[in-house]
């Protein structure tokens, strides 16, 4: 009987235990959707603050959108470069190949068009790698741009939640009374941070790709003229 009593208290103590780690979960929840069956029975004179949230959500999402155009686009802009670093590679070793023909003849003249020929080459080589890096660097840039939009429409979501939930009060819907504007604020304050963060990151991705282009830009002006890659410098 002890032991069914001893039982009986610590599944109630455990039941305790629970309901307060559920009751502190819930309180220190961020901010939830509003329902939009609840914003159904607001009259639409009283929806301005909202639907200006939900123009800027829309567009927000659109430029998450476009910045995903951007990030393919880059890539295929990179592999184009690989694709161009290839060939250089194969010219390299082709006149490589030339410069050991004109060896086995012994004969000065030609061992030295054949040797200009390489150095040539390999100065475009050496371009075309740098080509590679900067598309490389682009791409990145592109992506992180991809992360500050993602944040922005974010920070859209959350500010439409906190219109949503201010047009519910303002309406007199009792359900307001258990949701926190604190929590809606504390969202959109994390969502704002968020997009500090990703700015900075764009920005320090943007200085890395600018010094990965200056390196391609300085050693496509060493390779002679049909060496140096394809790709558009602007």
């Amino acid at each position: 009987m002890f032991q069914n009593r001893t039982k009986r208290h610590w599944m109630v103590g455990l039941a305790v235990g629970a309901s307060m780690t559920f009751l502190a979960g819930c309180g220190g929840a961020k901010a939830a959707r509003v329902d939009d069956k609840m914003m159904a029975r607001i009259p639409e004179d009283q929806l301005g603050e909202v639907r200006d949230a939900q123009l800027a959500r829309t567009k927000a999402a659109d430029n998450v959108t476009r910045a995903e155009v951007a990030v393919r686009d880059a890539e295929r802009a990179a592999e184009v470069a690989r694709r161009n670093g290839d060939a250089a590679e194969s010219r390299m070793e082709a006149e490589r190949a030339a410069v050991k023909a004109a060896e086995a003849t012994g004969q000065q003249a030609p061992i030295a068009q054949a040797k200009s020929k390489l150095d040539g080459a390999q100065a475009g080589r050496a371009a075309a790698d740098a080509e590679v890096a900067w598309h490389e660097r682009k791409t990145d840039t592109a992506k992180a741009e991809k992360d500050l939009r993602d944040a922005e429409l974010k920070v859209a979501d959350a500010e439409l939640n906190l219109a949503q939930y201010r047009a519910l009060e303002r309406s007199g819907d009792v359900r307001a009374k258990e949701m926190s504007e604190a929590n809606y604020l504390s969202a959109v304050a994390d969502a704002k941070r968020g997009v500090e963060d990703a700015r900075r990151q764009v920005g320090e991705q943007k200085r890395v790709e600018q010094d990965a282009r200056a390196q391609w830009q300085r050693l496509r002006s060493q390779a002679p003229q049909g060496y140096g890659g394809s790709g558009d410098a602007d």
